[in-house]
């Protein structure tokens, strides 16, 4: 967990001040607020008591807190807080849900910016805690099967126990009744039997030392043991010397061991999977593309957990799209499932709960695309989709299987998460917030770039400089809100009139930059195109109608020209454009 709150913490530091970060969990027994993870300048403590503390108050509340210098006094004192720790001039804090329950808060502060933290920022740290709280549950569910395991192999080791006496020539003298279930013979039977018809010939040596026992005090062996119908079987022996009535003897007490032979051999083939799903969270956390992250999860049930028909299906928009599947599914079962359907995967999905079907056909909601499936499990991919094993055979599923594959899936869900986390931030730092197009910082990145590419495949660019004309009338006329109305209409219908691969940008206040990759001369007609898209807008939008100032310029391979000059030229040919329009 260190290591993932100190990736996302690097993560968010691109966007906000993380130099105080924590994660705050809280006991409700014990009302009591602990930090499992916290870097910070000045505090030292890692808990304390709930109380009327800023932590608090979002954990009980379930509502961000945003305290600056500027409105502390005033909360304080509204909310009726009471700060733990070193004052900071700015405070941050989101809290961590899980489904519905409010588990804990992240929490950042700076003590040297009052104005270090606004309302994007709650925005972004919500987005984040999502993560964070299914990290959190996850290590829970970990530590939780790390007990469970533990179990386990303890009732595996409870088996039944015979109980036999020997006397001093290796003679049974007494046995108890499970001594004759284990054995298979009937009452009686085992008194006076030789130690030689219990005892397998490759380990009889063993009972040779067992017998000297008698007078070593205790022994402890493994061995083969044989029922009467001659089946070995493999036992663990603890033997003490006694006497009685004079004589020496030996009390054995044997156990038979198959059952936890057998149940070691199923924990180290669980163990090695669970080795191999520790390698596969490895990769899934380098991958960078969502599409190898489906297909590589898929991989993985196939190969390690030996499922031989998966499906992952993953929600886009109003429905659930099959985005991988076994080698071994036809086409059809790639598909689209609507939400509002009723199916076991969207069940799953709606509930978020893994469902293990047994017996396909006396489930009404699974729906299997072949009609040979028999059984089957589902589990959700968190808020992202869900992903399906079936088999041939009824029953085929045990409580392990579904236990590994939900670890698997954790690890897909967190990459999946994190993938689109990353995009996200990535797009917040390279888009214009207010119209959603590209920024000029994003395109100074880009630019030189292009220009390479064009040069290796010698192809034009075409650049296309656009203003906005008497914007600055428009906002002192009706206003900011109304100004920036017009620019996201604007942005929306430079995007519309060109091509995928091209690139808009807001490149100031009210002036568009427009990179046309492989124009081949055309920057008239598109030049066209967006001027008649304009009067078009106009027709529709009489009260304040928009004109645009477009100066094109290109850039040949053959023209050695920096990217400076170039833009000059359409800036230049913009302006002369106004000009002559004015």
């Amino acid at each position: 967990l260190d290591s993932l709150f100190s990736k996302i913490r690097e993560i968010l530091s691109v966007m906000m001040d993380t130099t105080n970060f924590r994660i705050a969990l809280y006991d409700e027994k014990e009302n009591t607020i602990f930090m499992p993870y916290m870097v910070d300048e000045k505090d030292t403590y890692h808990s304390f008591v709930a109380a009327k503390s800023f932590t608090a108050y979002v954990i009980k509340s379930g509502r961000p807190l945003l305290i600056t210098a500027r409105n502390r006094a005033r909360l304080t004192k509204e909310l009726g807080l009471e700060p733990v720790g070193v004052a900071a001039k700015a405070w941050l804090g989101v809290p961590l849900r899980v489904e519905d329950r409010v588990v804990g808060a992240v929490v950042m502060q700076s003590y040297t910016d009052p104005d270090a933290y606004g309302d994007d920022d709650i925005g972004i740290l919500e987005t984040v805690s999502d993560q964070i709280a299914m990290a959190i549950v996850r290590e829970r569910a970990r530590e939780a099967l790390r007990e469970s395991e533990a179990r386990y192999r303890s009732i595996f080791s409870a088996t039944t126990d015979a109980i036999l006496v020997f006397d001093q020539d290796g003679n049974i003298v007494e046995a108890n009744p499970a001594a004759y279930r284990m054995y298979g013979y009937a009452e009686g039977e085992l008194i006076g039997l030789s130690a030689d018809k219990i005892v397998h010939p490759d380990y009889y040596h063993g009972f040779k030392n067992f017998k000297r026992g008698i007078n070593a005090g205790v022994f402890v062996s493994d061995s083969v043991n044989l029922r009467k119908d001659g089946t070995p079987f493999p036992v663990e022996v603890h033997g003490v010397g006694f006497i009685f009535q004079g004589e020496p003897h030996l009390l054995s007490i044997t156990r038979d061991i198959s059952a936890r032979i057998a149940a070691e051999k199923e924990l180290e083939k669980s163990q090695r999977k669970i080795e191999l799903l520790h390698d596969v969270a490895h990769v899934l956390e380098s991958l960078e593309d969502e599409e190898e992250v489906y297909t590589h999860t898929v991989h993985a049930a196939e190969e390690i957990l030996g499922f031989p028909l998966c499906t992952l299906d993953i929600r886009e928009g109003d429905a659930l799209v099959t985005k991988a599947t076994s080698k071994g599914l036809p086409a059809g079962a790639s598909q689209s499932v609507a939400l509002s359907a009723e199916s076991l995967a969207t069940k799953t999905y709606r509930t978020g709960k893994t469902y293990v079907i047994n017996k396909i056909e006396d489930d009404t909601a699974a729906r299997p695309t072949r009609t040979d499936f028999r059984s089957g499990i589902s589990v959700p991919i968190g808020k992202f989709g869900v992903f399906q094993v079936a088999a041939r055979e009824e029953n085929a599923f045990s409580p392990e299987d579904v236990r590994l594959l939900e670890l698997l899936i954790g690890h897909t869900t967190q990459a999946i998460g994190r993938i689109r986390l990353q995009w996200e931030l990535r797009e917040q730092a390279i888009r214009d917030p207010l119209t959603g197009v590209y920024n000029r910082r994003y395109f100074n990145e880009v630019v030189e770039r292009e220009l390479v590419r064009a040069k290796r495949y010698d192809h034009p660019i075409g650049f296309l400089m656009i203003d906005v004309d008497g914007f600055k009338a428009i906002n002192d006329r009706f206003g900011h809100q109304t100004g920036d109305k017009i620019l996201r209409a604007v942005a929306d219908l430079l995007v519309a009139q060109v091509r995928e691969t091209d690139l808009v940008v807001r490149y100031g206040g009210d002036e568009f930059l427009v990179m046309l990759i492989e124009t081949n001369g055309q920057t008239e007609a598109i030049t066209k195109r967006i001027q008649d898209a304009v009067a078009a807008r106009n027709k529709t939008d009489k009260l304040i109608p928009v004109t645009l100032s477009i100066g094109a310029a290109h850039w040949s391979p053959g023209d050695d020209l920096p990217i400076e000059q170039v833009l000059a030229r359409a800036d230049q040919a913009m302006y002369r454009e106004k000009r002559t329009d004015g």
